[in-house]
């Protein structure tokens, strides 16, 4: 600890650039002390108070200080005026100003602290901001292992390198600049940021018209309602088409249109103006507005932790990337977890490509399903070609055991399934450990693929095309092309075959997706929206500050 604080005080500013030195040692002195003395009562009473977040956010206050000997920090007014427009602007990131001191801000920016105490009270709340805003832009305001306990991409070294950055800045002045670079620089970000701003002035300009529900209006039919759906796409700039503005027609452009706007909301993209179609139509300009707020905090999560190689599974989006050097080399379809059966939010690495998996059944298919059903049904493992494998790995006759006498937890065999076009894994299983048991691989129903709602395993995730996946992953055009990769799943054995580096999978849950100039609303399958943004929208734990004398 105390060379940390030692690399922090070969950073710290003598006076901040536009205050004045000769006027204010003294001060700095007097505060310096004041602010020692009490900073031991502060972190007392967050410490009794039971909020981890403020005792925290306090802990990292009392650092930052003791860094530089406790001296002020905003004795520049173009210091506090600079940290004002930084916070305000915190709205561009789906932020609440109100949560990092904008009100005390703008009256210490009128009327300067005078006094001992009040010059303290003044340096610690802005200092309170400008950490918090940095904190938050850099990673996110909402904790997300507390909405999810799968989290497993959390930094434990973030604050100390984020503390340093901003002793830098403040040496130099440049207290605005630098917490503008707080944000992640991520490219798709920044377009997410754009849409934000978008939206936002399309909801204050009024939003869009509402379309009356009924009867879906198909190509070429009439319908009263058609004028108010080409107002409603021509807000989004799906529509662009002019002078058929009353026509009630819903005519070839107007069709295409249409199947621009399902396509970015993950519908039917057959042109039709039906129920589902018009549902989302309706979703207001504000509910869209939150939608891209609650995707900004999601992409501060994790865009800190992507590296040049990687695979992004977007749950909401039933769709993999794999992302070779910092561009996106492939896209494809993919399907998750049932409703019941979610898909976790969580990195593991894939180290190897298994061609032709055997399937062993999990622990919790076993207990809700394949024990479940074998008592009802001895036909049961025949049908879903399932044998059943001792500890020593040989086969035992299923009417031998009494299937009623185990539950799941004390069951002493395991189900397996023989590698094939049948099995469940398919031909192909990307080898990816994780306390989950989840992974990429093939399906036999390929047909699922077609659904623009993606909902039907048991959590893993079956990739379309998972041949090319094991190409790229595999990385070698000699030995493991195409045409190899089919010859040796052709065998029918089994076959483990390495990486050349390990590949970090991070699987995710993105219900809106900034591309180019458009924007992709997500149907939210497993209702994780409404906690997020009530985290976000939530007041930010404040200083407990006047017992301690401030």
């Amino acid at each position: 600890m105390a060379l940390f604080l030692l690399f922090f005080l070969a950073f710290s500013p003598a006076a901040p650039r536009g205050a004045e030195p000769s006027a204010t040692i003294v001060k700095e002195d007097s505060v310096a002390a004041f602010m020692q003395e009490r900073f031991a009562c502060l972190l007392g009473l967050e410490g009794a108070s039971g909020r981890k977040d403020r005792r925290t956010a306090t802990e990292q206050l009392a650092l930052w200080y003791a860094a530089r000997g406790y001296r002020p920090v905003w004795t520049s007014p173009a210091l506090r005026s600079g940290l004002l427009s930084a916070v305000n602007s915190a709205v561009d990131d789906g932020l609440l100003p109100s949560d990092y001191h904008c009100t005390d801000i703008e009256h210490y920016l009128k009327h300067p602290p005078r006094g001992t105490g009040e010059q303290a009270r003044c340096d610690i709340l802005l200092t309170d901001a400008m950490l918090s805003l940095a904190t938050h832009l850099r990673y996110g305001k909402v904790d997300p292992e507390r909405l999810d306990p799968n989290w497993n991409l959390t930094d434990p070294k973030r604050l100390a390198e984020l503390q340093l950055q901003l002793q830098k800045a403040l040496a130099s002045g440049s207290i605005r600049t630098a917490l503008q670079k707080m944000r992640p620089e991520y490219f798709k970000y920044g377009l997410e940021r754009e849409a934000l701003a978008r939206y936002r002035q399309i909801e204050q300009a009024g939003g869009w018209p509402v379309v009356p529900g009924g009867q879906a209006i198909r190509p070429g039919q009439s319908d009263p309602r058609v004028p108010l759906i080409r107002r409603r796409l021509s807000v989004t700039g799906d529509f662009e088409g002019r002078g058929k503005e009353s026509s009630v027609v819903l005519d070839s452009e107007l069709a295409a249109a249409i199947r621009n706007f399902q396509k970015r909301h993950a519908l039917q993209a057959d042109g039709v103006a039906g129920s589902a179609t018009l549902a989302a139509m309706n979703v207001t300009a504000r509910e869209r507005v939150q939608q891209l707020r609650v995707n900004l905090e999601r992409y501060r999560w994790f865009v800190g932790q992507l590296e040049p190689t990687f695979v992004l599974v977007n749950i909401a989006g039933f769709s993999l990337q794999y992302v070779h050097e910092g561009s996106l080399r492939w896209s494809t379809r993919v399907i998750v977890g049932q409703p019941y059966r979610k898909t976790p939010v969580f990195k593991a690495d894939m180290y190897s490509v298994l061609f032709n998996p055997r399937w062993v059944v999990p622990p919790t298919i076993l207990a809700e399903d394949a024990l479940p059903a074998i008592r009802q049904d001895p036909g049961y493992l025949s049908r879903k070609q399932l044998q059943v494998i001792d500890g020593k790995g040989s086969p035992v006759d299923p009417s031998s055991i009494n299937w009623n006498a185990f539950g799941a937890a004390a069951f002493p065999y395991r189900l397996q399934q023989k590698a094939g076009d049948h099995g469940a894994l398919g031909r192909i299983k990307f080898v990816m450990p994780n306390r989950h048991i989840v992974y990429l691989h093939d399906t036999p129903t390929k047909d699922l693929f077609e659904k623009s709602s993606r909902t039907f395993s048991s959590g893993c995730i079956r990739v379309e095309n998972p041949a090319r996946l094991a190409e790229l992953v595999l990385d070698d055009s000699l030995k493991w092309n195409g045409g190899a990769i089919r010859n040796a799943i052709a065998t029918g054995k089994t076959h483990s075959e390495p990486l050349p580096r390990r590949i970090p999978v991070f699987i995710l849950y993105l219900t809106a997706v900034a591309e180019r100039d458009e924007v992709f609303f997500l149907e939210d399958i497993y209702d994780r929206d409404g906690a997020v943004l009530k985290a976000l929208n939530a007041p930010t734990q404040k200083l407990t500050m006047e017992s301690c004398g401030f």
